[in-house]
């Protein structure tokens, strides 16, 4: 996911299209998108594992939007087709 464009609603439900240029976590130190899911490592089980349903909430994009401006937005703010 990381490099493609994508669409979402700003805080103003205007929808914007920019792409995707990192994943954070408010959760986890370490995320990544590895084989079209979302993985965290796990300090205790030295791997990376998924991350599960009830923790998305806390996975967010940056987004690098026309003219050279960044947005950060929520995994659910992201307008699926």
């Amino acid at each position: 996911m990381i490099g493609k464009n994508i669409s979402f609603k700003d805080y103003c439900d205007v929808v914007n299209t920019g792409e995707v240029v990192e994943i954070f976590s408010e959760k986890f130190d370490d995320v990544k998108f590895e084989d079209k899911k979302i993985v965290y490592w796990s300090k205790k089980g030295k791997k990376y594992r998924d991350v599960k349903e009830k923790d998305l909430k806390s996975i967010f994009l940056e987004i690098k939007l026309p003219r050279n401006k960044t947005d950060f937005i929520y995994l659910d703010e992201v307008i699926t087709k």
